[in-house]
């Protein structure tokens, strides 16, 4: 419809560009000179009205600063007070700490006696070593600082290796007579955190909903239990609709389970693989998230909205209960029977399921507290004991220093850290990122030493191959319970349409993933001048060296030129007549298992699948190919399995 004369729009002189003191006066003074000429003329600056004017401009001065930095404050990139920082990378999922505490690896050991009716004798006594475990929260001191102190995140178990770089046992000392050993050291590694642990105990009465329980103090690290008084245990939760929780279960309380190398209900009853800790996910109402004061830097734990009536214990797990309000659905009136009906429904999902909150109870929560830039310490300075076991002599040192510890994040590292969690969502996306979250499975769900993921033709699918690390540090198929507890790792990270499938079935069984092992076989030409024995153990310490297990992948090629080249760098070496990987020589045969997974009539246990290498003076070179050993279409990883009795060599 067309604008009357009346509706017109009439152009303004008004400047809306105009924000600070300067240039809003001169604005005001042009204003008042167009619109009241004959009013008001008098503008020198120690008039009334200029006051009025100057008055006016410090008003929209400071606005216009409040407004601009009101904003700049709301977006991450821009914003600079420490607290806007902390709750924005929260909008964005980041949760932030309010200190970082060092980390180190502790080396323990401990001193058994020889058994004296071994034959042998001298064999080491295992059953002298400590059979339960030692539990987490050893605490150990610096002895440059007695009030700087670790404490250990994960048990120490004599009676295994849960991780692949313990070491043998080694002997101690020797009958002087015989000998023979008398005494042995047994070593064990374990992680350690710098902090002290803590309780503090809250009396819960009347149910408030999204209870916050202030700790009151600063610099915890994490928070390790909440329990209430009927000993029910609340689970930390990265936000309260989070419906599935990961418990971890040691093999000392699984009634299934004798020893960290059983795997209760599957195939095979004893394996190789260390596995200390089982994964399951549980369903619970009892949980909690923590927070941060971005005033006061104290910690805070939030519960849930779920409240409960004449729960004696605080826990809706008490024989009496009834509810009488959940996710701020009121029942008044509404049978018990109805009432319990509908809490399944909501329980059951996700969006709507926010956790109880604890009521009529005493609440205790125990935390870790300490770290920052002062819990650093230097190699060899951990050494006191504090709580050692009764009956248990335990030495204990770091072969590294203690690092990792700061006072907290600073703005710039909040932002940027906030902006990658944002990027990643901790998801899984590629297959490199697959390959990255598989090999960081904690040592205490067993280990993962090689993995290849690759994706199948529907894009959603992958493929999962791994191998693990038995206790001499060989390659060996994972076990089913580690791969179980690596599937239910993987849930919390892989993509929602992405189905994740581990190994490959034949008839003769199930694999984690192929490996094939080969034996070496060189003649080199020597220099006269150097002695032919050290020549060739030089040569054998460089095959050892190439074929390095740490240096080996899945669908990695073995490159023979390059092996050439470092030998025929070495002293006294003047050429190289032979230099052949198979997997039949000098009378043996370096595998084990067919293609379809049966077993090789005459091969070696714990050897792996058939490969033909080849041969480059053969018509069928197989996968050999100017001097490259090609890997095989399905990944598979090559592997030197006893480097002292598969290479074979001789000096000319």
């Amino acid at each position: 419809m067309p604008y009357s004369k009346k509706q017109s729009i009439v152009p303004s002189n008004i400047n809306y560009t105009s924000k600070d003191f300067s240039t809003i006066k001169a604005d005001l003074i042009e204003y008042t000179k167009s619109y009241f000429p004959d009013t008001y003329k008098d503008f020198n600056e120690t008039s009334p009205g200029m006051m009025l004017i100057e008055l006016a401009s410090y008003v929209g001065d400071v606005l216009s600063y409040y407004i601009d930095y009101n904003y700049k404050e709301s977006v991450l990139t821009t914003a600079t007070e420490r607290k806007n920082v902390l709750r924005l990378a929260e909008f964005l999922g980041y949760k932030t700490t309010p200190i970082t505490p060092s980390m180190v690896k502790l080396k323990v050991t401990t001193e058994f006696d020889a058994d004296s009716e071994s034959t042998p004798p001298g064999l080491p006594d295992f059953n002298d070593l400590p059979q339960n475990p030692i539990d987490s929260g050893l605490r150990v001191a610096s002895s440059d600082d007695t009030e700087l102190i670790f404490e250990t995140i994960e048990s120490v178990d004599f009676t295994h290796s849960g991780s692949s770089d313990v070491p043998n046992v080694e002997i101690v000392s020797r009958d002087s007579s015989t000998l023979v050993a008398n005494k042995y050291r047994a070593t064990r590694y374990v992680n350690a955190i710098s902090g002290e642990t803590k309780t503090k105990s809250f009396t819960i009465t009347s149910p408030t909903k999204f209870l916050e329980l202030d700790l009151g103090v600063k610099n915890v690290i994490e928070i390790l239990d909440v329990r209430d008084s009927s000993d029910g245990k609340y689970y930390e939760v990265n936000y309260l609709a989070q419906d599935r929780i990961l418990k971890e279960v040691n093999y000392f309380d699984d009634e299934t389970r004798e020893t960290a190398y059983s795997q209760a209900g599957t195939t095979d009853d004893s394996v190789d693989v260390s596995i200390p800790y089982t994964l399951e996910y549980i369903k619970t109402n009892k949980k909690f998230v923590k927070k941060v004061d971005s005033e006061t830097n104290n910690t805070k734990l939030q519960f849930g909205n779920g409240l409960y009536k004449f729960n004696i214990s605080g826990s809706s797990s008490a024989a009496l209960f009834s509810t009488i309000e959940q996710q701020g659905i009121n029942v008044a009136g509404v049978p018990a029977s109805m009432i319990n009906a509908s809490l399944n429904n909501l329980t059951t999902n996700n969006s709507l399921n926010l956790g109880e909150t604890p009521a009529n109870t005493i609440l205790t929560v125990t935390y870790r507290q300490g770290g920052g830039a002062n819990s650093n310490a230097q190699a060899g300075e951990l050494t006191n004991v504090l709580n050692a076991p009764t009956d248990v002599s335990l030495v204990v040192t770091n072969e590294d220093a203690a690092s990792g510890g700061t006072n907290g994040e600073t703005v710039m590292e909040i932002k940027e850290n906030a902006k990658t969690f944002f990027a990643s969502q901790m998801r899984c996306v590629t297959r490199e990122d697959y390959q990255a979250r598989i090999l960081n499975l904690p040592a205490k769900f067993g280990n993962i030493a090689k993995v290849s993921v690759a994706r199948k033709n529907n894009i959603s699918g992958l493929q999962v191959y791994t191998l693990s690390y038995d206790q001499n540090r060989r390659l060996t198929q994972t076990p089913e319970l580690v791969t179980d507890n690596l599937r239910n790792y993987l849930q919390q990270f892989r993509m929602i349409n992405d189905s994740l499938d581990f190994g490959f079935s034949t008839d003769a069984g199930d694999f984690s993933g192929y490996k094939i092992n080969f034996g070496v076989d060189f003649e080199i030409n020597h220099d006269r001048r150097f002695n032919p024995t050290d020549v060739k153990l030089e040569a054998i310490d460089v095959i050892k060296d190439y074929f390095l297990i740490d240096k080996m992948q899945f669908s990695q090629a073995i490159n023979l030129n390059e092996l050439r080249y470092q030998i025929l760098g070495l002293t006294g070496v003047i050429g190289i007549s032979k230099l052949e990987i198979n997997q039949t020589m000098h009378g043996r045969n370096f595998k084990n298992t067919n293609s379809d997974g049966t077993a090789v009539s005459d091969g070696e246990a714990g050897y792996g699948f058939v490969y033909d290498f080849g041969s480059e003076n053969s018509d069928q070179p197989g996968a050999l190919k100017n001097g490259i050993i090609r890997p095989s279409a399905t990944p598979a990883v090559f592997e030197l399995r006893n480097p002292n009795q598969d290479i074979y060599g001789r000096v000319i």
